[in-house]
């Protein structure tokens, strides 16, 4: 089971890699799949193949030379990686699966924010309505805990948003109600707080070195993703421990 959710991680991550580009744009989704930003030009077959493609091309376009972006490297294999840790976390190969498929979710919105500045309607609001769709196929919360989660998500990070004078965006609100969606309530606490804890502990020592100014833009969605993996992993039993100390 464990090497199955590995290839199956492989294969979405991979897929959401040669399709990334189209997440941005309201353009159909069918047509010739492709990695690189620059040139868009159609991928051989052996490109075709996760890991393998990167590796034989030297993490470069093979057609205009250009470097490859950072998630054509760790896109696929990161996917793998948390399908696997889901895996052996989550009790039950399905929702395991599940959790997985949602992991995988917050590490593309990680790139993408990264990338391109964006938490793209494309992807976060269809994970969304699967989130909703599937809150009875949890096996450790019920579907009250999961739209709980979402709700208070929601006025947490509504709050952020528009007390935050910019620095939280209307992007990273409909990513954190996904969060709640996807690990329930009392765990989208933790995540709320351990991305908030994040990015305290990245972006502060860069200000106060004045590497980064206070109107520097700063990606929030992936300390958010941080968040939402660990709450969604072992968002209970952090909780558990903090309050039975």
């Amino acid at each position: 089971m464990v090497i199955l959710a590995a290839v199956l991680g492989l294969l979405l991550g991979h897929t959401l890699d040669v399709f990334f580009d189209r997440l941005y744009t309201d353009g159909p989704l069918a047509g010739p799949a492709h990695r690189c930003p620059h040139c868009q030009h159609a991928l051989r077959p052996l490109q075709l193949i996760p890991i393998v493609g990167v590796a034989w091309s030297r993490g470069r376009c093979p057609d205009c030379d250009r470097r490859l972006p950072l998630r054509a490297f760790l896109l696929a294999p990161g996917s793998a990686a948390l399908f696997v840790t889901a895996e052996l976390v989550v009790a039950g190969f399905g929702p395991a699966l599940l959790a997985g498929f949602f992991a995988t979710v917050f590490l593309a919105l990680t790139f993408t924010d990264l990338e391109r500045r964006l938490i793209p309607n494309r992807v976060v609001y269809p994970s969304i309505l699967l989130a909703a769709a599937f809150s009875w196929a949890w096996p450790d919360r019920s579907v009250l805990e999961v739209f709980a989660g979402g709700a208070t998500a929601l006025v947490l990070t509504s709050v952020m948003f528009v007390f935050g004078r910019g620095a939280f965006g209307f992007g990273d609100v409909k990513m954190s109600l996904l969060m709640g969606l996807v690990v329930g309530l009392p765990s989208v606490v933790v995540g709320v707080f351990i991305g908030t804890f994040a990015a305290g502990a990245f972006v502060l020592p860069l200000l106060l070195l004045r590497i980064l100014g206070r109107r520097d833009y700063i990606a929030y969605g992936p300390f958010i993703a941080i968040g939402a993996v660990v709450a969604l992993f072992w968002g209970e039993p952090i909780w558990d421990w903090y309050f039975d100390r």
